[in-house]
């Protein structure tokens, strides 16, 4: 597996030229099992047999370890007059009469032979598996390695760092030492490289479920194939082209996670044959058969429903010792992260014996240091490793483990975690439960409501209306659709009167998030009916009901009880009800129209809840109105400021329901600024996310489809509209929010040549609406309703869609993007020059790439109808130029295909596929992130500056590292230090790639 180590391979094929040219080298290769130590060495075999030199290869045998010099035996000589004169001598050796001579003659004949080799032309010698070749095996390494740097001889030698025998140790450092050794450490795999791997085996662009899924691999490419063996049956392959190999043939495998060892070889000298590459993957054609590489695999099921690992993995694990195993698999019953103190907890043991017992899984990279935490890095095998105790074990240890952790006041989380796995819950855990509630829900709602719903059934009288209460908060925290089921029992279940006015409150904030605003409208009426006590929660109720006769169309009178509610709230001076008061009434005043208004409304709000933590959940709900409602007015640094602040309060409190709208929100934000590599990552993080609000699957994935619509990757696009599912449109948010569904669907219906069906696809955006005013791609979708129509000679429904889009824009007569809109719709429907370019000026002051593009499209297409050749191809230009920013493949082939039915060409194709390596090879996103890597920014800083997350700022340097093929930030200062234009820059400026 070669996958994402080019640099390596360079510097490989490198050391064998120089081989070739009579210089010796020393290399020992070192890697963890399946890490393809095996595949490394057999590049060097294969260059170096093309170039002529002689090559032996072998390895060593755990089951011959004990048989002197077998593995270099083995290497050297496996046949022939040169192997029995070495044999004769070794039997002459066991006779006691002989001592030591003979050894040494037969170490000598094996030097000498190499010596002579050396003496006809350059040698290279690879010992496989030297952690088990036999001490006199070693020795004559030894004596080789000490030969080579006078001799045309290259020595390779391949490791595992498990089991630790002092003599290998100490030979490795030997050959790595010096000038003419070196030692390469093969990596995991990053995720790009996993994907990249997976496209190899399969044939097949990985779709998003099979590249997450591949992380059960851990970067490993031999258990990657496996598991990807393993899941055959599960893998649909769709083909574009001819039909190459199918997704189940991924090939015999060894421990090292490549091909096994064949009996022969293709080229070489007699001795033992060198390993063949695969077709198409050698020296010199390493991506030849990229060619037949075509279509789309991805998963026919969720992760979790695929098999379990198989039962062969932890025989993996061979090389650990007994008690090494034994914590280890004691270890995977706490979860993917454990510390050392938990573990050391439930096995009733010290600390330091447990690290001691650690250390063997630490050294072979089955486990790593997060920091906080010991992590499994491969997650399939730690699956392996629990499914091999016992089922009745594996639950007494779960409630042994939940026991000890809650009686040292472990997190609530954990804990929760080992009672989930434990069956039914003994009495104390029911009243570590009613204790611990508050902050199990705050840091682990699904995990909170499961157990609450268990310990409920099974408390008596006086612990369950409390364990119920407790229920409620889980479950308005989960924001699923069972909420409001549960919240409705829970409601009609209560008889005192307060306990109902807040069930009710809890209840109407369910059907909120779920959409359903004509049952919350009943609710919050008939409990405003009855007598509440508390003025708080009087006036949260008030709240809610103008939130819902705004949303129900019913604006205007919202507005004219939100009034009282705010000086009511400022009369009580209750943090709480001031933010909610404030948000009802920018609510209000959102659906009026009145957008500068309601964002004074919401900053006051946010002043308010900031005043008392209680209100941290209402001040993340308001930032995110601030976020969306600046959007609309094109203002990105409030946009960035307040989604920073909200990310950072929806992490801290672990408002899991928050964190995700905060996410989307950041997705959408980038994608409109042009930054899809960020916006892809924030959709990837917010689908992550334990919660189910019935809008995310459309927005997640009506994102990511429409991002690689436009670049072109249209096997990736329908992967992701499969994923929907079937009523993803039944929730109203959900349809507010559609937009990036159906403008991917058209895109790809276009781009198949079928512009009616793309028509079609977009025509409920002409459906006036609560839902379609809201929705912020409607004025959008109509003018691509304009473009399309008039492209299928659709005169009616163009018109259709115009009148629709002066509708909005009236409506919505403070915010730009629905005047560009409209401008653009008439522009084209006239064809206008003059509108279209009042259009561009707008879109040019909005600062988003894809809209910029699409304005310089239009009006290059106008300007030839026009008959002005020439200002056609400068719009042109000006276009690509623009849609290279985020990569919009797709929209820079359909202006070239437009402007050259009309006559006009562009002079160069400045949008060509980006390079593979290099800076060229980088996107807008990795390009930032890379020059303030050069100019010595940490990735904190990095992420501060860019308004990114620390994982995606290192998901970023990662991607930079293999394209620029470098292996540390001072190389890829030191690139860009290179590029660097002459004596005119300026004093610290880092460059760009060059042209």
């Amino acid at each position: 597996m070669r996958v994402g180590r080019d640099q390596l391979r360079e510097e490989l094929r490198d050391w064998v030229r120089g081989g070739a040219r009579g210089r010796g080298g020393r290399l020992v290769v070192e890697g963890e099992p399946g890490a393809g130590r095996t595949a490394y060495v057999r590049e060097a075999l294969a260059e170096a047999a093309v170039l002529g030199c002689r090559v032996r290869y072998g390895a060593a045998d755990p089951f011959t370890a004990e048989l002197p010099l077998r593995a270099a035996l083995d290497c050297l000589h496996p046949g022939g007059a040169g192997r029995a004169a070495v044999i004769a001598l070794l039997r002459e050796a066991r006779r006691p009469e002989q001592g030591g001579g003979a050894w040494l003659a037969a170490t000598d004949l094996l030097v000498s032979g190499v010596e002579e080799w050396c003496a006809r032309g350059p040698t290279l010698l690879v010992l496989d598996d030297l952690h088990r070749a036999d001490p006199a095996s070693l020795l004559l390494w030894r004596r080789l390695g000490r030969s080579a740097d006078r001799l045309p001889l290259l020595l390779a030698a391949t490791r595992r760092p498990l089991p630790r025998r002092p003599e290998v140790e100490q030979l490795c450092a030997d050959l790595g030492a010096g000038p003419g050794g070196r030692t390469v450490r093969l990596e995991p795999l990053t995720g790009p490289e996993s994907a990249e791997a997976l496209r190899r085996m399969l044939r097949a662009e990985p779709g998003p479920r099979l590249r997450e899924a591949a992380r059960q691999a851990g970067g490993n490419p031999g258990l990657l194939r496996e598991l990807a063996a393993h899941w055959a049956g599960f893998i649909e392959i769709t083909r574009d082209g001819p039909e190459p190999r199918r997704g189940d043939d991924t090939g015999g495998t060894r421990g090292d996670g490549c091909e096994d060892r064949p009996d022969e070889g293709p080229r070489g000298r007699p001795g033992r044959p060198v390993p063949p590459a695969p077709p198409g993957d050698g020296p010199g054609n390493r991506r030849g058969d990229d060619r037949e590489f075509g279509g789309f695999a991805e998963l026919t099921v969720p992760e979790e429903e695929l098999p379990h690992p198989p039962d062969s993995l932890p025989r993996s694990l061979g090389y650990l010792s007994r008690a090494a195993y034994t914590t280890l698999r004691h270890a995977a019953l706490l979860g993917p992260a454990f510390t050392p103190r938990e573990l050391a907890l439930v096995q009733a043991r010290s600390a330091r014996e447990v690290l001691a017992e650690l250390e063997e899984p630490l050294l072979a990279g089955v486990l790593e240091d997060t920091g906080e935490q010991l992590r499994f890095r491969q997650p399939a095998l730690r699956r392996a490793l629990y499914a091999e105790l016992p089922r009745p074990a594996r639950t007494a240890l779960h409630q042994e483990a939940a026991l000890a952790l809650a009686e040292a006041g472990r997190d609530p989380a954990r804990i929760a975690e080992q009672l989930l796995a434990g069956g039914a819950l003994d009495g104390w855990a029911v009243r570590w439960l009613a204790d611990a509630a508050r902050s199990l829900i705050a840091a682990a709602p699904a995990a909170a409501a499961e157990l609450l719903e268990r310990a409920v059934g099974q408390a008596d009288r006086a612990d369950r209306e409390a364990l119920e209460g407790s229920l409620a908060d889980a479950a308005l925290m989960l924001r699923r659709p069972e909420s409001a089921r549960l919240l409705a029992t829970l409601h009609e279940r209560a008889t005192d009167p307060g306990a109902r006015a807040v069930l009710a409150f809890k209840l109407v904030s369910a059907l909120m998030i779920e959409g359903d605003m004509a049952r919350a409208l009943a609710v919050t009426e008939d409990a405003l009916a009855e007598r509440v006590r508390s003025p708080a929660l009087r006036l949260r109720l008030e709240a809610c009901r103008v939130l819902a006769l705004a949303e129900r169309g019913c604006p205007a009178q919202a507005h004219v009880l939100a009034g009282p509610v705010v000086a009511e709230a400022a009369r009580l001076g209750d943090p709480l009800c001031g933010a909610e008061a404030h948000h009802a009434m920018s609510f209000a005043l959102f659906h009026l129209g009145r957008g500068r208004e309601s964002l004074r409304h919401v900053a006051e709000g946010i002043a308010w809840a900031r005043r008392d933590p209680e209100a941290n959940d209402m001040r993340l709900l308001l930032l995110a109105n601030q976020a969306e409602g600046h959007e609309r007015f094109d203002e990105p640094q409030p946009v960035a400021a307040a989604l920073r602040e909200a990310r950072e309060l929806a992490l801290a409190t672990r408002s899991t329901g928050r964190l995700v709208v905060t996410e989307a929100l950041g997705a959408e934000f980038h994608y409109r600024l042009g930054d899809w590599d960020a916006a892809l990552a924030g959709a990837a993080r917010a689908d992550g996310l334990p919660v189910s609000d019935g809008w995310l699957p459309v927005v997640v994935h009506g994102l990511r489809a429409l991002v690689h619509g436009h670049r072109d990757e249209r096997e990736a696009a329908r992967g992701e509209l499969a994923l929907l599912p079937s009523d993803a449109f039944a929730a109203p948010a959900a349809r507010r929010y559609g937009g990036h569904v159906l403008l991917a669907r058209a895109l790809l219906a276009e781009r198949a040549g079928r512009p009616a069906d793309a028509v079609r696809e977009l025509l409920p955006a002409l459906a006036d609406g609560p839902d379609g005013a809201r929705a912020y791609e409607r004025p959008w979708m109509l003018s691509e309703i304009v473009r399309l129509a008039l492209e299928c000679g659709d005169t009616a429904t163009a018109r259709a869609a115009v009148a629709a889009c002066g509708r909005t824009a009236a409506a919505l007569a403070e915010y730009p993007g629905p005047a560009l809109a409209l401008l653009r719709c008439e522009g084209l429907f006239a064809q206008d020059p003059r509108l279209l370019g009042r259009a561009l000026e707008r879109a040019e002051r909005g600062g988003r790439p894809l809209v910029l593009g699409h304005a310089w499209e239009d009006l290059a297409v106008a300007r030839a109808w026009h008959g002005d050749l020439a200002a056609a191809r400068s719009a042109l230009t000006q276009a690509v130029a623009a849609y290279a920013v985020p990569g919009a493949r797709w929209d820079i082939a359909r202006a070239d295909a437009r402007l050259r039915s009309l006559g006009v060409r562009r002079g160069s194709r400045s949008a060509r596929r980006r390079a593979a390596n290099g800076w060229e090879a980088l996107t807008p996103a990795e390009l930032k992130v890379a020059l303030l890597v050069a100019q010595g920014r940490s990735n904190p800083e990095i992420a501060s500056a860019l308004f990114l997350s620390a994982r995606t700022v290192q998901t970023h340097v990662s991607h930079i590292l293999a394209k620029l093929q470098v292996r540390s930030r001072a190389a890829v200062a030191a690139q860009a230090a290179a590029r660097r234009p002459g004596p005119e820059a300026a004093p610290g400026a880092v460059p760009g790639p060059g042209p």
